[in-house]
């Protein structure tokens, strides 16, 4: 094939008519002198709340500022919120600065994603809600059972759905399951304002004093009702946003395709496990991850891909909050707390997985992984 420079881990999309749309709205905002809440915010948070089919959606600075604001809204001192181990360290970090405790529970192997029966075992009367991670764009096979859960306790579901833009389960998108649903449109996302998050929620109280909390607990008389921070969107994120909207459906479907593509060519590797999709459920497929074989060490294996080939990787996520020092000293969390957790992340792999991903690419990085596991078994 044509010699590749560098394949990245992940690229945001951007067509040319966007770019030209995207231009032309920042020009006239730049004009027009409102660089902040203005109409593109209102404008984005009401067609963000259309396409998921909920009520409300509150526009904010990031997905880790919309996570403590719903959290903030529980009222949480003295009181403990489970989350799955495997998350960014955004999730958790998001119940202490609301002032709660979060519990760590543990992963399902073929998904990834929190498990319910860990879940049932660290509900107690101390527990105010549970936070449900998307991870790499599969929406929770377990979500409705653990939303029952919920409702049988009465316990808040909230769901990171940072990954997890344009993902549905039975028709329903990731961010209208829960109580309130928080997503991040970082740059490495599958839509992106640069910097930005979205809070979507049917409690028109809850979407109430998220925007009152996004800037400085001010009502809209501009009295201080609550304690609040600047966690309000620009005019120009909000822009990009809605350009990023428009095209979501096409951008999902694309990494679909590519993810079609990697099956065909890494079912021809032993080394290689892939997990599997619910038929219920449409992947936004955020990253694309495989489990490694017992022989293959993934540190080793992700040197050579980007040494050798130029190929970057990633992974969803290790090492898994309960092990970081912080929660380990603070939370007193320790290696075995967690076992399917501790076993299978570290033998989980992320390809490359972006819009503009050819064919050739595909068959390049698989043949660039089958070669370079084939090395470390030479080596070994």
């Amino acid at each position: 094939m044509s010699r590749i420079v560098k394949i990245p881990s992940a690229s945001p999309f951007f067509d040319k008519e966007s770019i030209q749309n995207i231009l032309r709205d920042i020009e006239s905002t730049l004009q027009g002198g409102v660089l902040t809440e203005g109409p593109h915010v209102k404008d984005f948070e009401e067609k963000f709340a259309k396409y998921l089919k909920v009520e409300h959606a509150v526009a904010v600075s990031s997905g880790t500022s919309a996570l403590e604001i719903s959290l903030r809204y529980y009222k949480l001192k003295g009181r403990e919120v489970i989350v799955p181990t495997n998350t960014h360290v955004a999730t958790p970090n998001s119940v202490l600065f609301a002032g709660g405790k979060p519990v760590f529970a543990d992963i399902n192997k073929d998904t990834l994603c929190i498990d319910l029966n860990d879940i049932e075992s660290k509900i107690s009367s101390r527990t105010a809600g549970i936070i449900v991670v998307h991870i790499a764009g599969l929406i929770c096979p377990q979500i409705k059972k653990i939303k029952e859960l919920c409702e049988d306790h009465r316990i808040f579901l909230l769901e990171d759905s940072a990954h997890a833009h344009g993902a549905t389960i039975e028709g329903e998108k990731a961010g209208s399951l829960g109580n309130a649903g928080c997503f991040s449109f970082y740059p490495t996302k599958v839509m992106t304002t640069g910097e930005g998050g979205m809070i979507t929620t049917n409690d028109p109280r809850l979407a109430e004093e998220s925007l009152c909390m996004r800037s400085h607990g001010q009502d809209k008389q501009r009295r201080m009702v609550m304690l609040g921070h600047n966690w309000r969107m620009s005019e120009i994120a909000a822009i990009i946003g809605k350009y990023q909207l428009e095209n979501l459906e096409k951008i999902v479907c694309k990494r679909n395709e590519i993810a079609k593509k990697y099956e065909v060519e890494l079912n021809k590797i032993d080394d290689i496990k892939l997990f599997k999709v619910p038929n219920n459920i449409r992947h936004s497929y955020y990253k694309y991850p495989v489990i490694l074989g017992d022989d293959v060490d993934r540190e080793k294996l992700a040197y050579i891909l980007q040494k050798e080939y130029n190929i970057e990787t990633g992974n969803v996520y290790y090492p898994p909050c309960h092990l970081h020092p912080f929660y380990q000293e603070n939370l007193g969390t320790k290696e075995g707390d967690l076992p399917a957790a501790e076993k299978v992340l570290k033998k989980v792999i992320c390809l490359p997985m972006y819009v503009e991903m050819t064919e050739e690419i595909v068959k390049h990085i698989s043949k660039a992984l089958n070669s370079s596991i084939e090395e470390l078994k030479v080596k070994n």
